[in-house]
């Protein structure tokens, strides 16, 4: 089983031992599983890149054509009578292709794909974000699949027994981030208003349940007065999906009466850039809808490379990419998450250790190099068996 820090080197992956590998993806927004996906295109040589198929359309389509791929789009419901049509689809354009392997970007991407290549030898290599379905589907899918490859242990809980022996663990990569804490300070400061001596604490994703808004939210009018200045930044924008949550947190900010402290920044072209001109990240993710939970973390992974340290809730795959370099409180445990952030924001000696410590764990355990020479292992040996 791979693990952080496993890869055998950065030296690229040569094209005399090329193979043919068909992307599908379920998304085409620009969230982290695209960001993930983006980073295996760039990571292999085009000759391993067949063709990309996305089910459904979105501005990372273009981006990823931009890149010189081949792209195909099959929008697809989730409704059986779509996903076979999608599967069928899928299955001309692999016949037509002679791919080796379909890497399949999720659940979604990973049952068209099973179902498009019954019969054809081509073999299935899932690679599993979340949680999604894990009750209903999640072991029917793997049993089609040669591997399943989990961006954390958390993300592949539910295999067990013969199924467990398929399962590799590659956790998601991070290109050198070079954020200076400056700069970074005068766009919070531009976005935010700061008067001298105040502080902030971001929160950074989409405003969806699981990412836990209403988490802070909910904790924000004794974090105001316990720690006097102090900014809660929400960062990003209204989940599509969700957007009965977005309305709900903003409402409970303005019933607890803390508009002037909490503010919903929205989309920022730089996140890094603005996390690295905070004082703190928090990452309070809960579980959501149908058993999901934070697998992995993007944004958390992201503020250890820029140094800022992280109070989070212990859920999921948060303390496999945190580890020592992180306060972690136990999930739910909204007092602790108070207490934990007070303490921390006025501990400067702390925060310096946590600082140093993300940023040599993002180096050393999270690299795109380490995370393409795992991906490539995984890749041969699904082609040898």
């Amino acid at each position: 089983m791979f693990e952080p820090g496993s890869g055998t080197g950065s030296r690229a992956p040569s094209v005399a031992e090329a193979l043919s590998i068909t992307f599908v993806s379920p998304f085409a927004a620009l969230a982290g599983s695209e960001q993930y996906l983006g980073l295996v295109l760039d990571g292999l040589p085009d000759e391993w890149i067949q063709q990309v198929v996305f089910l459904e359309d979105g501005p990372f389509v273009e981006e990823v054509r931009e890149r010189g791929h081949r792209v195909t789009v099959l929008p697809t419901s989730a409704r059986p009578p779509g996903l076979l049509r999608s599967a069928r689809r899928l299955r001309s354009l692999l016949a037509g292709g002679r791919a080796d392997l379909v890497h399949a970007n999720g659940i979604k991407a990973a049952l068209v794909s099973v179902l498009a290549t019954v019969g054809t030898g081509t073999r299935v290599v899932w690679v599993k974000h979340d949680l999604s379905f894990d009750r209903s589907l999640a072991r029917l899918v793997a049993l089609r699949c040669r591997l399943v490859i989990g961006v954390s242990r958390a993300a592949t809980r539910i295999f067990k027994g013969r199924l467990r022996r398929k399962v590799h663990i590659v956790p998601n990569g991070l290109p050198p981030i070079h954020a200076d804490r400056d700069a970074g300070r005068a766009l919070v400061s531009a976005r935010l208003g700061l008067r001298d001596g105040d502080r902030v604490a971001a929160l950074v994703g989409r405003l969806y349940a699981m990412k836990g808004q209403h988490e802070l939210v909910e904790i924000a009018p004794q974090l105001v007065e316990r720690v006097p200045g102090l900014r809660l930044a929400l960062v990003g924008g209204d989940d599509p999906k969700e957007p009965e949550y977005a309305e709900a947190v903003r409402g409970r900010v303005r019933e607890l009466g803390v508009e002037d402290a909490v503010s919903f920044v929205g989309q920022v072209d730089d996140a890094a850039l603005f996390v690295a001109g905070c004082d703190l990240v928090v990452v309070p993710s809960v579980p959501a809808e149908r058993g999901n939970t934070e697998s992995f973390s993007l944004a958390a992974l992201e503020a250890l490379a820029v140094g800022t340290p992280i109070v989070a809730y212990a859920e999921g795959g948060l303390p496999e990419v945190l580890g020592e370099c992180a306060v972690l409180v136990p999930t739910g445990d909204r007092a602790r998450l108070r207490e934990a952030i007070v303490e921390l924001i006025e501990d400067e000696s702390a925060q310096r250790r946590l600082a140093a410590c993300g940023r040599q764990r993002a180096a050393q355990e999270f690299s795109v190099e380490r995370m393409i020479d795992s991906l490539v292992a995984c890749y041969r040996e699904a082609a040898a068996r």
